[in-house]
């Protein structure tokens, strides 16, 4: 039987802190909320564990502090130099002998690691004061440094056990009452004669010693060696150990075209089936050699929000579209389901990639159930899509919908959008007179919703559809670029149509501006705000606004938004408008309302039903209220 704690433990360590490895966190997430599984003992289970204790009679020592001694670099290094190369074979090799060779475990080792942004290491040593462990039949004692003992206890087989969900083993307990911290022993079924060593844990608390990476025993599994051991077995163990994880490495390198998933040497793909793998790795860096079709091929797209608490599922890695093209992705959901694309929820980067002959759609109706849709990435929760080209495409769903991006926290630069359609879904059913409502809301041929970063810089093509009741926050380039900065640059070619009504409608956005109260708006949601009002500006816009009965319509801004007490502001200049606005009731040829807002240097030619449109700010009189207010 091969070791378990030989093969697992590194993966959970390298892939946070191995450059050059690629091995993915798959494994480790496995792991995660797992709670003791006992499995039902036979008498079979029962022979097996006392036949293990005769197997492993004999006196043990920490296994890792021996075999990573100095003396032995070389056993270590040859391996490392047949799998990866000799330049990279040192990094490799003491990597390889960190992992297992951690100091902490419990709640400092899950303060340390938890998170994710730390390589974990594993605590391999024997804890709570042994320095040797002797197993005699189902006698269990342990020695101090100075050859004291600190406890001696016969045990008896309980049941099987099963640590994490990735080990089986045996749990024994002892009815002595004074046994403390070894009531019980758990027994991997590993043994000199098949491992070269013993993998055990031991403790007061059945349910953590179930647990990898919870718990009093988090990130710890003794590994013992035997006392007596010669210089064969070390070798034994050592090329057992670099055997399974490099294997494990290669098979992950090989699983790519190429690279080793750093910023160096980024991960490189070239088909469908390694474009599928970069969710196995969310934080590595990963490049297109080659176009690739996704027609017929079933996709889930990369990164979500399923773990709302650490946020370990988002995408948070460096993607390089190389310049290539991926086509033919279809997608779609009848919800819920917050981001769908080729990616789904990012906080990395997206660069260069270009789309092509893609539809997703999203289409459960009930109010907040599908959100942030888009061809490129559906929440760019907090990172940077730049430089990525989408053609001949179309997205659909209820909220926040656009073709770069469907909901942006982040930064959109450099993008171009060519003759594609977003389709915004849902009927809004208004209440006292407010008009926001998160049913039919935020579409946009760029970015469907864009709170806080910027958009800046693209351009876009196409059509935006809206049938269902009062759609809000429909924009050419956005339909929302709120907290924003600084918007610049920006040109698009759109045709607008809400057949049934309609609020916040611009040529270039739906609605924009900041809020006055810049640590208000970091309190409340997270934004930093650096302008206020917002500057945009050097933005072109040709535009045709189908807008029969709806309000707050400008040829370039629909209006400002009134948020958390107040209505938010822009200030706009160097822009230039071309539009025809047919059936909005009182729009202006710049801005539907614009309420304390400022705008200078803007040329527009607008008609409104055929007739030029000269008032530049829309008569409309009434706040655009957020239900939230």
């Amino acid at each position: 039987m091969k070791s378990q704690v030989l093969k697992k433990m590194p993966v959970f360590a390298l892939a946070a802190v191995m450059a050059i490895s690629g091995l993915s966190m798959s494994t480790f997430a496995e792991a995660e909320s797992t709670e003791s599984e006992t499995s039902v003992s036979t008498d079979d289970d029962a022979t097996k564990a006392i036949e293990l204790l005769e197997e492993i009679k004999g006196t043990y020592e920490p296994l890792f502090p021996i075999i990573t001694d100095s003396q032995y670099d070389q056993l270590w290094l040859d391996p490392c130099i047949s799998a990866v190369g000799e330049e990279a074979a040192p990094e490799v090799a003491e990597m390889l002998k960190a992992a297992c060779n951690g100091t902490v475990y419990g709640q400092e080792a899950i303060d340390a690691f938890g998170d994710g942004t730390e390589g974990a290491q594993f605590d391999c040593l024997f804890i709570n004061g042994p320095s040797t462990i002797t197993f005699d039949g189902n006698i269990i004692s342990g020695t101090d440094e100075n050859g004291g003992q600190i406890f001696s206890h016969a045990y008896r087989f309980v049941d099987g056990l099963s640590l994490a969900g990735l080990m089986e083993g045996y749990l024994y307990e002892t009815e002595d009452k004074d046994a403390g911290e070894f009531k019980y022993f758990y027994m991997m079924p590993d043994t000199p004669a098949t491992t070269y060593h013993l993998e055990f844990r031991y403790g007061s608390d059945v349910d953590a010693l179930a647990q990898y990476n919870e718990g009093p025993y988090a990130y710890w599994l003794a590994a013992g060696f035997p006392v007596d051991a010669d210089e064969e077995m070390i070798e034994n163990v050592i090329t057992l150990f670099c055997e399974e994880n490099l294997g494990e490495m290669q098979a992950e390198e090989t699983a790519f075209a190429g690279g080793a998933g750093t910023e160096e040497d980024p991960w490189q793909i070239a088909n469908a089936e390694q474009l599928n793998l970069v969710r196995e790795d969310l934080g590595a860096h990963y490049i297109l050699i080659e176009d690739i079709d996704l027609t017929g091929v079933e996709w889930e797209p990369i990164g979500n929000l399923s773990d709302s608490e650490s946020y370990s599922t988002i995408f948070m890695g460096v993607f390089d579209g190389g310049g290539h093209t991926v086509n033919g992705l279809e997608f779609s959901s009848e919800g819920p389901l917050i981001g769908a694309g080729l990616f789904g929820v990012s906080t990395g980067e997206i660069r260069n990639l270009n789309m092509e002959d893609c539809s997703v759609s999203c289409t459960g109706l009930v109010p907040g159930d599908d959100q942030a849709v888009g061809i490129i990435v559906g929440y760019n929760m907090a990172g940077t899509v730049t430089g990525c080209t989408v053609k001949e495409s179309d997205a659909a769903s209820l909220n926040c919908t656009g073709i770069i991006a469907g909901g942006s926290g982040g930064i959109v630069t450099d993008c171009v959008v060519e003759n594609c359609t977003v389709t915004v879904l849902g009927d809004n059913e208004f209440t006292d007179g407010y008009k926001q409502c998160d049913v039919a809301e935020c579409g946009g041929l760029v970015a469907g919703g864009a709170f806080g970063g910027t958009v800046s810089d693209c351009t876009a093509s196409g059509m935006i559809i809206a049938e269902g009741n009062e759609p809000v926050g429909i924009g050419g380039i956005a339909g929302c670029l709120e907290m924003m900065s600084e918007v610049k640059g920006n040109r698009v070619n759109v045709e607008i149509t809400t057949k049934k009504g309609g609020h916040a409608i611009g040529g270039l956005c739906g609605y924009a501006g900041t809020h006055s109260d810049a640590a208000l708006m970091m309190e409340k949601t997270g934004v930093e705000v650096t302008e206020y009002p917002s500057l945009i500006h050097d933005c072109e816009v040709k535009a045709v606004i189908n807008a029969n009965a709806a309000t707050h319509v400008g040829g370039l801004i629909g209006t400002n938004l009134y948020f958390f007490g107040e209505e938010t502001i822009w200030k706009a200049y160097d822009c230039d408008v071309q539009a025809e606005i047919i059936g909005a009731v009182t729009p202006g040829a710049l801005f539907g309302r614009a309420e304390n807002c400022e705008y200078s240097d803007c040329s527009y030619e607008v008609t409104l039903d055929g007739e030029t449109l000269r008032n530049e700010v829309g008569e409309t009189d009434v706040m655009y209220e957020s239900l939230d207010q």
